[in-house]
């Protein structure tokens, strides 16, 4: 059997979708097992390895357990399970049905139905009687129970809102799917991102915390925090990030990546043009990156260190990449992790990057150049973005707009922000105009000159 979680049985006991479906594709054609289980009432001992194995050809799903545990419950198919240690279902959906019914009813009818476990009761009702402690249960989930996604939808979602990348994004949905799935990660996901300004690098790390939070309630969910090592060239900035020691001038007064951590370890932490930050504060992440914890430079109510293991550490850099892009091209190895890493590793470190952050990196991501084309379908979505923030709708924009903002930008080495700036500048007050008259209809952008049409719904 392979060991590949220590997780919850009672996830499955409460219908938790994302968490079957991840078990039916671990589970097919191979055997894993979950290490001390809970049993239900009346089982000695309490907890046990239980096992799942599912095949397609012939269709079977069968469900192990320890054999030869006691049981003084009432369910002679839990008492079967025990002692012969597997049953054999005709396919996983009747696996899953046997949990929500004969496992679900022996955890939660047993005490209900008054049977003497060896523990005399003291109510007349149990909490299943008074409340749907199924629901109780998903509400106070921990927070570090694992949050289990599978990488294929992660890179689905971010492909619809980062173009172009969709190498950089496979490599990021792989480490952030493993590093969600982890029950106690030793350290926070640690990943670099390489390429040339506005491709997307920091927009990466902003999606993947909104993509997250479309899947998880905001107690178990990543927040974003976006920390600009421009800011951070001096070493007394240190104290931005882990606050003041007590005498010292901005005792008390917190800090940005301190205050984050604190409130939500679930952090996606984007040290962003990593290069310009000075050698003191690469020193203050040597900890955390290494032993998943950050020392701060006052106590703080919980001790001197704050928990980064569930957080994600993204530094971006633009510092050679043309280099790393041509090496990687007359290779034909982008999307190739083993020489992406070897590449960026040595070309980095040469450029200077300090050799302490270089070798904490877990996953490199190479971002490209952005062709024409996807520059144009960026320029599009662009628009519609900034029409919100005027509180409209865009319905459309007429193909001509695009392409006068395209040819006023002009020069690609800059990526698209240049464009993103344009539209503000160039749409802006038309934007407010019509925001003036009606922010309920939907607008054509049309131009030049640029102006906003209402349109029918």
């Amino acid at each position: 059997m392979q060991n590949l979680w220590a997780c919850e049985m009672r996830q499955f006991l409460i219908n938790n979708d994302i968490a079957f479906r991840n078990l039916e594709e671990q589970a097919r054609d191979a055997c894993i097992r979950f290490r001390s289980q809970e049993m239900p009432p009346g089982s000695i001992p309490k907890y046990a390895d239980i096992g799942f194995e599912i095949s397609e050809n012939p269709s079977a799903a069968k469900l192990f357990v320890d054999k030869e545990i006691q049981y003084n419950g009432s369910s002679h198919e839990i008492k079967s399970w025990f002692q012969t240690g597997v049953i054999q279902f005709p396919d996983f959906n009747a696996l899953r049905s046997w949990f929500l019914g004969t496992l679900l009813h022996a955890f939660n009818g047993e005490l209900a139905a008054g049977q003497d476990l060896g523990v005399q009761p003291v109510l007349k009702e149990t909490t299943t009687d008074i409340t749907d402690m199924a629901v109780v249960h998903e509400g106070i989930r921990d927070i570090h129970r694992p949050l289990y996604l599978d990488e294929a939808v992660l890179f689905e979602r971010l492909n619809q809102r980062i173009l172009g990348q969709v190498d950089a994004l496979k490599g990021l949905s792989a480490v952030m799917a493993r590093h969600l799935a982890r029950r106690q990660p030793s350290r926070p996901a640690v990943i670099f991102a390489v390429g040339p300004s506005g491709v997307g690098k920091t927009r990466t790390a902003e999606m993947m915390s909104q993509v997250l939070r479309e899947f998880y309630d905001e107690n178990n969910s990543y927040q974003f925090l976006r920390l600009d090592m421009t800011e951070y060239q001096e070493a007394h900035r240190v104290s931005q990030l882990i606050g003041a020691p007590q005498g010292y001038i901005g005792h008390g007064d917190g800090s940005q990546l301190l205050d984050a951590l604190r409130s939500n370890p679930r952090t996606i932490v984007l040290f962003d043009e990593i290069e310009k930050a000075h050698p003191a504060i690469l020193r203050v992440l040597m900890n955390a990156m290494d032993a998943g914890r950050l020392s701060t430079a006052s106590r703080t109510a919980n001790g001197p260190e704050i928990d980064c293991r569930h957080a994600v550490f993204m530094f971006t850099s633009n510092i050679d990449a043309n280099s790393i892009l041509d090496e990687l091209e007359s290779r034909k190895a982008f999307g190739k992790r083993a020489i992406e890493d070897e590449v960026c590793r040595r070309r980095l470190h040469a450029a200077g990057i300090a050799p302490e952050i270089v070798g904490r990196i877990g996953r490199f991501l190479v971002f490209r150049p952005l062709s024409p084309e996807i520059r144009a379908e960026i320029v599009a979505l662009a628009i519609a973005e900034v029409g919100e923030e005027y509180g409209l709708k865009i319905k459309y924009v007429e193909p001509s707009v695009i392409v006068d903002l395209m040819h006023k930008a002009r020069s690609s080495n800059f990526g698209v922000r240049p464009e993103r700036y344009l539209i503000d500048d160039l749409l802006g007050a038309t934007f407010a105009e019509a925001a003036s008259c009606d922010t309920s209809k939907p607008v054509t952008v049309v131009g030049p000159p640029y102006n906003c049409l209402f349109v029918s719904d």
